[in-house]
């Protein structure tokens, strides 16, 4: 994505994230707007969370 995701940018993505779990499944195609929606959210989140709260190594 390669932009900045503010904090409340964030939050909203995880609220909206929470309300299309429970309608996105398996069974939704994945050119629907739900789906798509659901993906870009999920990116959304895994973006600002892999800056802010970077999985560590334990290698």
């Amino acid at each position: 994505m390669n932009t900045k995701i503010s904090a409340e940018e964030y939050t909203r993505a995880n609220l909206r994230l929470e309300e299309l779990i429970n309608i996105v499944d398996d069974n939704t195609p994945l050119d629907s707007p739900l789906a798509k929606e659901f993906l870009k959210i999920s990116d959304i989140v895994e973006e600002y969370e892999s800056i802010h709260y970077p999985m560590e190594d334990t290698k």
